[in-house]
C-alpha cells in the first residue's frame, strides 16, 4: 500500500490536524483525517473518508468542537463516543434484547440450535426482562436500576437467577458484540454477582424405598408400568424413557442403547417426536439387569407393535408417548399411594444414589448418570455418602446413650454387615 501525505490548503501553515492519503489494495484512495486528542496528549483522533473534501469538512467541524472545549464553553467527547450515543438514541433495551435473542440467544455454546422446550423457557425469561427494562433506552440501564430490580424481583429464586444470567449476557453482548460489530455500551451495568444457586426441592427429598417403587409400579396403567422399572434400572430422564424403541433393547446380549429423547416442533408446540439427546454424552450403551429381562419381554409381547422401530411405550392414539402424559400417569399413581410429592426425577436420583450405596465411586456414578457436568454427580455423591455416614453416626450415638449394652446377637448382626461391606469392596478391587 502506498501512503502519500496530502493536506487542506496544501498543508501550508495548517495548525489543526491533517489528511493522509492511503491507497487501498484495489487501487482506490482513502483519506485519513486526524488530529491531536485534546484530552490525551500524545494520542490522535482519526476517521477515514472516501473523498478529500469530506475529510477536510470533518476536520473543520472537529476544530470548532476542540476550540469550544479549550475555551471552557463545551465538553469534548471522542467521535467514536458521539457515534455510539447517536446510534443508541433510538435503541431501547427491548430492541437490543430481540437482536440478541435472534442472533445468539437461541443457540447453545457450540452453536447448535436450542431444543424447543429450552428455547420456550428462554423466551419467557426474555419477556419478563422486557416487562421491566423494555422501554428504557439501552444506555440508560444502569447498575442502580439493575440492583433495584434484583432487590425487588418477585420471581422465585431459580427463575430470578436465570433471568439475571440472561440480562448479563444481553449487556455483555452490547459491550462486545460476538459478531465483531461496533460496541453499543462502554461497560455493562450488571456488576452484581449472580445469586447463589439454591438447592432444589428434589435434592432435599429422600430416595424412594423398594416398597415405594413397587407400589408406584402397581398403581401405574398396565401399558406404562414397565417405565418405573426401566427408569430405576437405567436412571433415565422422562424424555429418554418416552423415546425408547423396541430395537434399543438387545435382550440376547442384555444391552440397552440409549439414542434419543423427545422433542416438539418450533416454540415447543406440535406432536411429540424423537429428537436429539440432552447432551452428546447422554448417548450410551448400558447393561440390562438380569431380573429385568423377563419383564421387558412380557411387556414387548403384550403392548408393543412388531419391529425394532416400535415404541416401547405405545400411546393409546399411537405415535410417540408424550412426557406430559407419562408424568400425569405418574402423578395419579403417586397420589393413589398417598405420596403426591413424588416425581419421576426421583426415580433417576434413586438409581444414581444406589450406585453409590453399593460401593460405586464418583466416576462410576458419573458414567451411569451420563452427566456432562461432574459437579452434578458430586452433589449426588456427597448427599448419598453423607446420608450413610450420618445414619451410622446417629445410630452409634443413640446406642451409646440408651443401650444397656449390645447382645451377642446384635454383635453378630453388626459383624455380618461389616462382612457384607467388605465383600462389596473386594468385588470393586477385583474389577
Amino acid at each position: 500500500m502506498t501512503n502519500t501525505n496530502m493536506s487542506m490548503n496544501n498543508m501550508e501553515g495548517c495548525r489543526f490536524g491533517g489528511v493522509l492519503a492511503k491507497r487501498r489494495a484495489d487501487g482506490s484512495v482513502a483519506y485519513l483525517a486526524r488530529y491531536a486528542n485534546p484530552k490525551r496528549p500524545g494520542s490522535r483522533v482519526g476517521r477515514l473518508f472516501d473523498t478529500r473534501a469530506r475529510a477536510v469538512a470533518w476536520l473543520d467541524d472537529e476544530r470548532v468542537r476542540v476550540d469550544m472545549y479549550r475555551r471552557g464553553l463545551a465538553d469534548w467527547t471522542a467521535p467514536r463516543e458521539r457515534d455510539r450515543a447517536a446510534a443508541l438514541s433510538g435503541i431501547t433495551f427491548a430492541d437490543w434484547a430481540d437482536v440478541w435473542m435472534d442472533r445468539w440467544g437461541g443457540r447453545a455454546r457450540g452453536g447448535e440450535p436450542l431444543a424447543p422446550a429450552t428455547l420456550r423457557r428462554k423466551r419467557l425469561l426474555l419477556r419478563r426482562l422486557k416487562d421491566v427494562f423494555g422501554r428504557v433506552r439501552l444506555d440508560a440501564v444502569d447498575a442502580r436500576m439493575v440492583s433495584a430490580w434484583l432487590d425487588g424481583c418477585s420471581l422465585a429464586a431459580t427463575p430470578k437467577r436465570e433471568a439475571y444470567i440472561m440480562l448479563r449476557a444481553i449487556m455483555r453482548a452490547a459491550v462486545a458484540p460476538p459478531d465483531g460489530s461496533a460496541p453499543l455500551l462502554e461497560r455493562s451495568p450488571c456488576v452484581a454477582p449472580v445469586p447463589a444457586k439454591r438447592m432444589a426441592d428434589k435434592d432435599l427429598i429422600a430416595e424412594l424405598s423398594q416398597d415405594d417403587i413397587r407400589r408406584l409400579a402397581e398403581a401405574m396403567p398396565a401399558y406404562t408400568r414397565i417405565s418405573i422399572h426401566v427408569m430405576v434400572a437405567f436412571g433415565l430422564r422422562i424424555g429418554e424413557m418416552c423415546a425408547l424403541r423396541v430395537g434399543d433393547f438387545d435382550l440376547e446380549r442384555h444391552v440397552l442403547t440409549i439414542r434419543h429423547s423427545i422433542r416438539r416442533g418450533p416454540d415447543d408446540t406440535g406432536p411429540v417426536r424423537l429428537g436429539a439427546m440432552k447432551t452428546r454424552g447422554s448417548m450410551a450403551s448400558m447393561p440390562i439387569p438380569e431380573r429385568l429381562i423377563p419383564k421387558l419381554a412380557e411387556h414387548i409381547g403384550m403392548f408393543c407393535h412388531e419391529g425394532p422401530e416400535a415404541q416401547l411405550l405405545n400411546p393409546v392414539h399411537g405415535g410417540v408417548m408424550s412426557d406430559r402424559t407419562l408424568r400425569a400417569q405418574f402423578d395419579r399413581a403417586a397420589a393413589r399411594m398417598g405420596r403426591p410429592e413424588l416425581t419421576p426425577h426421583m426415580l433417576r436420583a434413586t438409581a444414581i444414589s444406589r450406585i453409590i450405596h453399593e460401593g460405586g465411586e464418583l466416576k462410576d456414578a458419573q458414567l451411569f448418570a451420563r452427566h456432562a457436568d461432574p459437579t452434578i454427580t458430586i452433589r449426588y455423591y456427597a448427599k448419598s455418602r453423607g446420608l450413610e455416614e450420618r445414619a451410622r453416626l446417629a445410630a452409634m450415638s443413640y446406642d451409646d446413650v440408651f443401650s444397656p449394652g449390645r447382645s451377642r446377637d446384635q454383635l453378630g448382626r453388626e459383624l455380618d454387615e461389616l462382612e457384607r461391606r467388605a465383600d462389596r469392596i473386594r468385588r470393586l478391587l477385583a474389577r
